[in-house]
């Protein structure tokens, strides 16, 4: 997954320390796309077993009915092929299952690509936080109401 990360973002990247709290002790979910996710021969060799190729880590906070997408990457070589949708997908399908009626997000407002696949997702942009990151560029805020779910049907 840092791996990914640092091919994905060049400012604001987790850490080891991020994923580590993540995985172990924060209250969210981590879910991680393998190399056989819409998998080509060469994407998997079979000597070198499963892969991370993308994953999603969505956080859970106490007096609050939303989870919160922390960070969402595809590996540059594995894009344009479905993953990132099925992924934020399930990512939804989790936060639901926990009880949020809804999902929110942050976006680089000049990351074309995402700001496009959150809006086929169905997420509208409910505010804007000027120079967000560390490189001053502005996130777009989105959100998403996700349908109750109970627990029992995932």
């Amino acid at each position: 997954m840092l791996a990914i990360e640092e091919q994905s973002f060049a400012t604001d990247r987790m850490m080891r320390r991020n994923f580590r709290y993540a995985i172990l002790k924060a209250k969210g979910v981590v879910l991680v796309a393998d190399c056989q996710v819409g998998s080509r021969s060469d994407d998997c060799p079979s000597d070198m077993g499963r892969r991370p190729v993308a994953y999603g880590v969505l956080g859970f906070h106490a007096g609050t009915p939303l989870a919160r997408l922390t960070s969402f990457a595809v590996e540059p070589g594995n894009r344009g092929r479905g993953i990132a949708r099925r992924l934020l997908s399930a990512l939804e399908d989790a936060a639901a299952a926990h009880g949020c009626a809804g999902l929110r997000l942050e976006v680089r407002a000049d990351n074309v690509a995402a700001i496009a696949l959150y809006a086929a997702a169905g997420y509208r942009r409910f505010a804007v936080y000027p120079a967000y990151y560390e490189d001053d560029m502005a996130a777009l805020r989105l959100e998403k109401p996700l349908a109750a779910r109970s627990p029992a049907t995932t």
